[in-house]
Parts: C-alpha cells; structure tokens; sequence
C-alpha cells in the first residue's frame, strides 16, 4: 500500500484547510493512513499509563509521529521498524504527567501559543480533546475523519486485491463449517469452529462477533441480545451465518442461510425473494448512476412484492474497508452517489420471529457495469440432510 502517498494526500488537504495537527488513535484511520497495525480490543476502557493522548500526530508536512505509553511501546516501536513516513516513537515513561508528554509534543509542532486549527479523529478520547484545549485554549477542534473518510470510500487496486484474497479466505472458512452442521450442534460450537477456521487459515482475527442462528417456531430468533448462543440445531431449523474476518488490515463480512432436513416450498420462496433482491441491487449499482439509497429500496421493493417487507427489518448493506462498517450506508437516507472502487455489503434478508430466518451477504464492488460479488460461494440454499 502506498502510505506515504496517503500520507502526502492527508497533508496536502491540512495545508489547505489550514489545520495545523491531526490525531489518529490506534484505530481504522492510523493503519489507514500510517499502516500501523491495530490490535483486538477486549473490552477494557483503560489500559496503559496516558494511553488516552496514544495516537500519531501529523503536521503539515514530515513524518507521523508516534506517541505512547511505556507499557506496550515494543509494538509501537516495532510497527514504525521501515516505515521511512513514520518518526521514532516517543514513548511516555512514568512519572511524567501524560499532559507534560502533549505540551512536549506540541512543541515539537511549532505548536504552543495562538489560534489553532486541529483534526480529531472520531474515535479520540474526550479527556485529550479537553486536554488539547487546556494547552491551546484559542485552538478549534475539527473532524479529521471528514478529511479521511473520502479516501477510504474509494479502494485503489491494491487494495481491491488484498479485499479479494480475504473474501476467498471467507469462502473457505464456509466451505469448512459447513461440515460441522449436524443435529445436536450448538450455535456456539459452529461459531467457535468458525472463529479456529480464520485463525487457521491466516486471519489476524475476526471481524466483529461471528453470528449464528438457528431460528425455529419454539425459539425467538430476532430478538437475540447474543450473537450466538446454546441453541441445538434440531431437524426444521433455518439457519443463518454473518461473520468475517481480518486479513492483511481489510475486513470481510459474510453471510449465507442453510436450513437442516427438506426445507418447506414456503420457506424456498423466501429465499428465492431474498437471493432476487440481492440480484437486482447489485445489477443497479452501476458507477455514477445509482446511490446508496435507491440500491436499498431496490431491494426493499423486491421483498415487498413478495409479501415478506415486514421481515426486512434493516439496511441494504453498508461501506466496508479496514472496519466492517464504514460510509457510505446502504440505507433509507443516504443519497451518496455509488462510485467506482467503492465497496459495500449487500446483505438483504426476511426474518420472522418464531418462524424461520433467511439472508444472504456478500462483498461488492461498485464498478460501471454494476456491483460485482466478490464471493464465490454460490448463492443456493444450503439444504443439510
């Protein structure tokens, strides 16, 4: 990937738009932008002595430069290692007070007195935002993620290739669960099965929590407040899967339905409906011509004339890249026009509370003759004996 041509792009447009620092956390847009890795959250809030001010710092021009804790800063270090665009970390040894640290790090910037224009990332911490204007009290906090985000809606084609490589990853990952679909299974013995497959397979771990479900007339399958949970699959049960995960930075999101023993001519038509709504969103998404929102009501009408809309209960899909989520959303408001390079999920499905389940989800590629899948898995409906 080229970072420091990323780099040069996000500098170019803080020199225009006069903002003199940027602040990237360890998140989506410092890989992004810096290609420094991200590690799986586990949920802790803190975690490290002035964590909170961690992050890369870019100015104007020159390299980004890091700034952590102690605790930790091997991988820092070790992250910056050839990466000519990013500086020598400086890593915040305790006792010194972590506001210390910032004022430090601001003057090395230039930055000490006056009006200042400085881009937070989304995901900042509100204690360095406040910590910023206590240094900087004439300083204006902007969003840096409107700088970024444009740029990450649009995949070059490294990047498209690197998507494809982890959507055949996802495939394969598929392709082995399958196997384990027996009765007396459990969702969460298939989700852990699906989990192990990734990290096998060459994954750094998976996209969001792997979903599945297995719905049945006895059982509550929309209203689940857990991925997964102890449910064994019994003989009638549909079966849904969503998961993904992340390979080389970009994330995959997956989704098929299977249904164990001869699924009923209903529930056929069901999934008939939800692979044709699919079909036509796709086929609309044509560079230039179609925005997000028209895809999903496409897809939506599909469903409707059906009979099934009040089993469509959420989006078309959504933008994918280095996170899961990400702009622009196939949705009900968003009037984005779809552009070529752009990557979304399009995952329509029907699903009735105490009576069955269905969808289907794959990657697709924005591109002047349409949305093209990068999924090869087929998109029947996976009947298990």
């Amino acid at each position: 990937m080229d970072y420091a041509g990323r780099l040069r792009a996000v500098q170019e447009t803080m020199r225009e738009r006069e903002i003199d620092l940027m602040f990237l956390p360890r998140a989506a847009n410092l890989f992004y932008v810096a290609g420094i890795r991200r590690q799986l959250e586990h949920g802790t809030d803190h975690n490290a002595y002035g964590d909170w001010l961690s992050g890369g710092y870019i100015g104007q021009d020159g390299p980004v430069q890091l700034v952590a804790p102690r605790m930790g800063g091997g991988f820092w270090v070790n992250e910056a290692e050839g990466k000519p665009w990013v500086a020598e970390p400086r890593l915040i040894l305790e006792p010194i007070p972590p506001l210390d640290a910032l004022r430090e790090t601001l003057t090395g910037f230039g930055m000490t007195t006056g009006k200042r224009r400085i881009a937070l990332d989304e995901r900042a911490w509100s204690q360095l935002a406040m910590a910023l204007l206590a240094l900087l009290p004439e300083a204006e906090l902007v969003n840096a993620n409107e700088i970024i985000a444009p740029m990450r809606a649009i995949k070059s084609d490294e990047e498209l290739a690197v998507m494809q490589r982890g959507s055949d990853l996802t495939d394969r990952v598929f392709e082995n669960v399958l196997a384990r679909l027996q009765p007396g299974v459990s969702e969460y013995d298939v989700a852990h099965e699906i989990d192990y497959q990734f990290v096998t397979l060459g994954a750094e771990y998976t996209s969001f929590e792997t979903g599945v479900f297995f719905v049945a007339e006895e059982m509550d399958g929309g209203g689940k407040t857990i991925r997964s949970g102890g449910k064994q699959l019994q003989h009638g049960d549909s079966i849904m899967f969503d998961f993904g995960g992340l390979i080389d930075g970009y994330a995959t999101d997956f989704g098929r339905s299977a249904f164990l023993g001869e699924p009923p001519a209903a529930y056929l038509r069901v999934h008939e409906a939800v692979v044709q709504a699919q079909a036509d969103a796709m086929a609309a998404m044509i560079a230039g011509q179609c925005t997000a929102a028209e895809a999903n009501r496409i897809a939506r009408q599909v469903i409707a004339d059906a009979g099934y809309d009040e089993g469509f209960t959420h989006r078309l899909g959504h933008g994918i890249g280095v996170t899961v989520h990400e702009p622009p959303f196939l949705d009900g408001v968003d009037e984005t026009v779809l552009q070529e390079g752009m990557v979304f999920t399009v995952e329509p499905s029907v699903v009735y509370s105490g009576r069955f389940g269905n969808r289907i989800e794959d990657m697709v590629v924005v591109t002047p003759d349409g949305g093209q899948p990068m999924g090869r898995i087929e998109r029947t409906l996976f009947v298990i004996d």
